[in-house]
């Protein structure tokens, strides 16, 4: 490390070493080096250990907070789902059928063979349950065993099958990937050259909770390119939507209070543009932004100050009316009927060339 510039003045050597025999390893430690300039010959620019000790510290204790708000989404996506079966009169064995429908007839499309009771994640912890509801399968049992991704297309087959429509769901993938992220351990505040697939409802949502500023023009931006952005972005809004439970809404509050003061602790080492890229500076005041907005909406909304617009966001999910009274006809159909008699004939036939064609 000492070859390639990095010093070790707010953190000697003796305590660099127990960190990495105690704390983390070096491969996992030298991801967020990334962060931080180098000259032409690779060396860093004013780098000390104490500031990748601190960024893969501020690192995990971001996961930590990730896992806490995502783990509050899935239940709270599965008390949803439940709450919409009641209002439909759902008997909770339907549901799975189609949704098991559905899969085969996708696994069938790419040659595979679709093993419904796959999705039934079996352990010390769900094997009795299983061996008891597998045969005739409840929903019910499906939430309890199922991956978030199952769950995920589980809610996506229902709400097409009753007509429903929830502004939360096209969040639901981004709150997948950075679930799969933390739980995984992998280092979020790190560089990124992946492009991301946008979510259109994140756009119209994030609007709605950023208060009209310069600093909420960039944090728009920046959840249009940037993944980590994005997909947390995807978690605060989803979480804003989902967790009616006033107690999780005030854990997760409480948790990001201490995780905004653990990541000002150092607010300078990360706003040095002689030792630190923009996009990590860019990141930080984004992240920053996001969650002390997250405890003003929570506040307001438990004050019942929230305005028309705000409340946009906590919109519940409602059914498509039901069309009524003859289908208009199709463009084609609407062509043949405005053609003489004796040219449908010919019409037709040249339609079939093109079907073939």
């Amino acid at each position: 490390m000492a070859r390639h510039g990095i010093k070790f003045e707010q953190c000697c050597r003796e305590d660099a070493k127990h960190f990495l025999k105690d704390n983390t390893y070096f491969f996992k430690l030298k991801a967020f080096d990334n962060n931080f300039v180098r000259d032409d010959k690779g060396t860093y620019l004013n780098l000390d250990f104490a500031y990748l000790k601190d960024l893969s510290t501020i690192d995990f204790e971001f996961r930590v907070l990730i896992l806490r708000m995502t783990g509050d989404i899935e239940h709270a996506l599965r008390v949803r789902f439940n709450n919409l079966l009641s209002q439909v009169n759902e008997d909770g064995y339907q549901v799975i059928r189609d949704y098991e429908d559905e899969q085969a007839k996708y696994y069938e499309k790419n040659g595979r063979i679709y093993d419904s009771d796959s999705c039934y994640q079996q352990s010390v912890y769900t094997k009795g349950m299983i061996d008891k509801f597998l045969k005739d399968k409840p929903v019910w049992l499906f939430w309890e065993t199922c991956t978030f991704s199952n769950l995920i297309r589980c809610y996506r087959s229902f709400l097409t099958h009753r007509r429903f429509q929830d502004v939360t769901y096209s969040l639901l993938y981004g709150v997948r990937l950075l679930r799969n992220a933390a739980s995984h351990h992998n280092c979020l505040l790190i560089p990124s050259q992946e492009d991301i697939k946008r979510t259109e409802d994140l756009d119209k949502l994030l609007k709605v909770f950023l208060p009209d500023s310069k600093e909420s023009a960039k944090t728009l931006k920046l959840a249009e390119t940037d993944p980590l952005i994005h997909d947390f972005a995807c978690v605060l809004i989803a979480h804003i939507n989902l967790v009616q439970s006033i107690g999780m809404r005030s854990g997760v509050v409480k948790q990001i209070e201490l995780f905004i003061k653990r990541m000002r602790r150092h607010y300078d080492w990360y706003h040095n543009s002689e030792s630190v890229h923009d996009h990590l500076t860019q990141q930080f005041d984004a992240i920053e932004l996001l969650l002390t907005r997250a405890i003003e909406f929570n506040q307001m909304r438990d004050d019942e100050v929230l305005s028309e617009y705000q409340k946009d966001l906590l919109r519940q999910p409602y059914r498509r009316p039901v069309r009524r009274g003859p289908r208009r006809a199709s463009k084609r159909a609407r062509e043949r009927q405005q053609l003489p008699a004796q040219n449908i004939a010919l019409y037709s036939a040249k339609g079939t060339e093109l079907k073939q064609g």
